[in-house]
């Protein structure tokens, strides 16, 4: 099986039920699958071969689904691009992938423009939408110049389907080969997840372009399931369209949870039809899942995992219990247990494994994991060794296998010789009732060698100060893990996905630093 399958399938079992919905816009799945044949004839047609690259730049739409399956029916490899990139990013992205066609919509001509002038020309560009951009040609003129007539797969499920570049939290970004069959794998680990169900309506919120909208997308496709698509993400037109589309399942990360348990009209929207809330993509603090609990009473399943692995653990809805016993609350801190197909281990620095409870890196196993990472043997090397994908993030197993999170490697603070944990430290700071958001990360200093620094958005009408939420850690936490200083900040940086870039934090607060030290600062002893 390979992923244009899904909407063959589909258009067969399921020709009249809506694939796609985005406002207005209806494609049922016979639609979808006529569409995708045409496309692949299309790029067929261009003079692009199996294995050719086709870079995509586009907000959410029903064209960026339609695209991923036209460019897997024809063998080819999609090439996704975060759409808020500058243009210079953009090129050493579309530079490394070497793409044979570059796709984009009208919103983003003039980025594009800019970031094609900065590498070898490239022979096809098709736009979507009503404006114009040089020597590009219109993708719908391209479509209906095509027949519908059934296309033939080609390739098989271990070709590469697409080549998502990392988020960059930590770096540059790295392209991870994603196949068909690492999808697919996931998927069915999903669905045993997920308690998955042919009548689901899923919510895409998520930015198409990243892995998490994909395969929460792909999971609920195979199903033949009907997915409703948001341009963007914002809470009131999410909580809207639960209650006008009567979706069921739908996928979030943190800090959308955070925003859109906290928007003052949720209890104006009716959202009875919604069962499952999925989450990941970055540390969900148990303050702010307490309180989803009971504002979006609805089940859970949290997936722990990168785009290089998809999900490798799970903690499924009867995992998520308020008032259980004590291992059954501390559960909620935890990623959950392995997936049917996955495997973890926790090592040290030497690679040996670790006892449960004990601190160390998080490696994984399964059919999801990449091949590598695109033209990168090195970094390939460097992160799968004997099959096991090395994560870089820092966490342990307990004696039933449920698996915690505490830091990324790049992420760990050490002050005073001491490894200081910042996913601890922010699950206290979300606990103060003036605490919005936070993300802590460690500022060289010249007595402890990195300091803990905390940046803090408060939530509107409230009021806390640095001594009072430094004194609120230290009641919590061993002292020496208290944050040294705490900045407030009206907003944090993140990606579109909504998962915090502490490296674009860190130059912030070192700026302000910088201006504030001369005043004096807590002890972090």
């Amino acid at each position: 099986m390979t992923l244009d399958d899904i909407p063959r399938r589909n258009g067969l079992r399921f020709p009249g039920k809506m694939a796609l919905v985005m406002g207005e816009r209806r494609l049922t799945w016979a639609e979808l699958d006529r569409r995708v044949n045409k496309l692949a004839a299309a790029l067929v047609a261009a003079g692009l071969h199996p294995g050719d690259r086709v870079a995509i730049l586009l907000a959410n739409c029903p064209e960026y689904l339609e695209l991923y399956f036209g460019i897997a029916r024809a063998g080819m490899i999609a090439v996704p691009v975060n759409y808020r990139l500058t243009a210079r990013e953009m090129a050493q992205i579309l530079g490394h992938a070497e793409p044979a066609l570059f796709v984009t919509g009208s919103a983003y001509t003039q980025v594009a423009a800019e970031a094609l002038a900065l590498i070898p020309p490239l022979k096809h560009r098709w736009l979507i939408g009503d404006r114009s951009m040089a020597n590009a040609i219109s993708y719908e003129s391209v479509l209906s110049a095509m027949h519908g007539h059934r296309m033939p797969t080609v390739g098989v499920d271990t070709d590469t389907f697409a080549i998502f570049f990392t988020s960059g939290t930590t770096g540059l970004p790295k392209g991870a080969m994603v196949s068909h069959r690492n999808l697919i794998a996931n998927s069915f680990n999903q669905f045993v997840a997920d308690g998955s169900r042919c009548r689901d309506i899923n919510l895409i919120g998520t930015p198409i372009y990243h892995m998490g909208a994909v395969f929460m997308g792909i999971t609920y496709m195979m199903l033949g399931c009907t997915q409703v698509i948001l341009e963007q993400f914002d809470a009131a037109s999410w909580l809207a369209a639960v209650g006008s589309e009567h979706v069921s399942v739908a996928l979030l990360v943190p800090t959308m949870i955070n925003a859109v348990i906290n928007h003052p009209a949720i209890d104006s929207h009716d959202l009875s039809t919604l069962r499952l809330l999925f989450y990941g993509g970055g540390p969900m603090p148990p303050a702010v899942l307490a309180k989803a609990l009971v504002r979006l009473p609805c089940g859970y399943t949290q997936g722990y995992g990168l785009t290089e692995t998809l999900e490798a653990t799970f903690l499924v809805s009867e995992d998520h219990v308020l008032d259980g016993t004590p291992s059954q609350r501390q559960r909620l801190a935890s990623a959950g247990r392995e997936a049917v197909d996955a495997e973890v281990r926790i090592v040290n620095d030497q690679g040996h494994d670790l006892p449960p409870g004990q601190v160390g890196e998080i490696l994984v196993k399964s059919l999801s994991v990449i091949s590598g990472y695109w033209r990168q043997p090195a970094e390939t090397q460097a992160a799968i060794r004997d099959g096991w994908f090395y994560t870089g993030d820092l966490g342990y197993l307990d004696e039933e296998r449920y698996l915690f999170l505490v830091d990324r490697k790049k992420d760990m603070v050490v002050s005073g010789g001491v490894n200081i944990y910042t996913k601890e430290i922010e699950a206290v700071l979300f606990d103060h009732p003036a605490v919005l958001e936070a993300a802590v990360i460690g500022l060289p200093d010249d007595q402890w060698g990195e300091a803990v620094t905390a940046a803090v958005v408060l939530r509107p009408g409230m009021h806390a100060t640095e001594a009072a939420l430094i004194e609120h850690c230290r009641v919590h936490l061993a002292s020496y893990k208290k944050p040294k200083r705490v900045m407030f900040v009206g907003e944090l940086p993140k990606n579109p996905s909504g998962t915090v870039l502490k490296r674009d934090l860190r130059p912030r607060l070192a700026a302000s630093m910088s201006i504030s030290t001369a005043t004096g600062g807590a002890s972090n002893g």
